[in-house]
């Protein structure tokens, strides 16, 4: 395997979910613990990888992209992601004061209050949960962080826990990447202006549905037809000009890269591991979340309760020993802010379009 992919993704790029094969596969941890040597999290693992049901012979020395994966790109990807979900939490907690008509504090204030000093409610919805996550994957935080949490946690708990997948950060950068002067040259002008249209109404509708909790199969596919016809748009009129070609193929991979992200994960196998594991650790749950681009989903049950209750705690714990020697600082700005959208293409350039493309129905109970 190339040097670059081997850096940037470790074990976590060779995923095979739909095979069964063995736990080492599913990761650089394993519910049984951190092992295989060489993985970390921030330097190897990107968030949202295993999005992608990619086999272990993908990518290899012949990859003629494979070089433009490494850890850097990785990292900086990390840093997007990261604060793209900062912006969506802030959205998301504005949304919710102003459904109980209490608008007057600011959505920093309220991750404040979520972080530093949540309440019972904070706990059960996952808030306070999902804080303490993203001070723990903050791409400042040195990228052994997680490895070194050896806290322990049943698997018993672990299967009580209702994840969710963090698909609004994801459509809020989507809807970015498609805004008025972030379009690459070649995808300009009115002879694209249909498909950029009909992608832009994909995506609109994909961020109402994402803010009101209900991203619909049928949306995502709406979105990944667009971007089909977007790309057939561009074999068909490609220009003279090989960069601006190139520069155009980069920015549409990232499109359908990012949108692959929004599939709910296939995490079923992973969690059946839990069935033989009777403890694990803290730093693989969160290490499995960032990995699968998850996150705390409301409880809506007493033993779902229960666990948030006895899990609050230690994550608490171990946030506070990990920042202790680590002044990992805030990020306040977002990528929307920043305009930050490099980060995203220079990321899914080193992949093949094949390799991004949903899986289709046929294929999704193939080895």
């Amino acid at each position: 395997m190339h040097q670059g992919i081997r850096r940037a993704f470790g074990m976590v790029i060779v995923l095979a979910l739909a095979t069964g094969e063995a736990q080492a596969q599913y990761g650089p941890y394993g519910w049984g613990g951190w092992g295989g040597g060489s993985g970390t999290v921030q330097g190897n693992i990107a968030r949202g990888v295993a999005a992608y049901d990619i086999g272990a012979g993908a990518y290899n020395e012949e990859t003629a992209e494979a070089g433009a994966i490494n850890s850097n790109t990785v990292m900086r990807w990390n840093e997007y992601m990261f604060l793209a979900q900062q912006e969506a939490n802030r959205r998301e907690y504005l949304r919710r004061q102003r459904r109980v008509n209490r608008d007057s504090q600011s959505g920093d204030a309220i991750y404040k209050r979520v972080r530093d000093n949540p309440g019972a409610r904070d706990i059960q919805d996952g808030d306070a949960l999902n804080a303490i996550l993203d001070q723990l994957t903050n791409p400042k935080i040195h990228s052994t962080a997680l490895r070194l949490i050896r806290t322990p946690i049943t698997g018993k708990a672990i299967r009580e826990i209702p994840f969710q997948n963090a698909s609004e950060a994801v459509t809020l950068s989507l809807d970015q990447l498609s805004g008025e002067g972030v379009w690459p040259l070649a995808l300009q002008g009115p002879a694209f202006a249909a498909e950029r249209k009909a992608y832009q109404d994909a995506i609109d509708k994909a961020v109402k549905e994402d803010e009101e909790g209900n991203l619909s199969a049928q949306t995502l596919q709406e979105v990944n037809a667009t971007l089909s016809r977007l790309r057939a748009k561009l074999e068909a009129n490609k220009p003279a000009d090989r960069k601006e070609y190139l520069a155009a193929v980069n920015h549409i991979k990232a499109l359908v890269g990012m949108s692959r992200m929004l599939e709910k994960p296939q995490v079923d196998k992973i969690l059946a591991e839990l069935d033989s594991v009777k403890e694990t650790t803290l730093g693989s749950l969160l290490g499995f979340m960032h990995t699968y681009n998850l996150r705390f989903a409301p409880a809506t049950n007493d033993a779902q309760r229960t666990v948030y209750e006895n899990l609050y705690p230690l994550m608490a714990e171990a946030r506070d020993r990990v920042l202790k020697d680590v002044e990992a600082g805030s990020n306040d700005a977002s990528p929307v802010a920043r305009g930050n959208h490099r980060s995203a293409t220079d990321f899914f350039q080193g992949m093949h379009m094949e390799h991004l493309q949903p899986r289709s129905t046929n294929d999704s109970n193939k080895p």
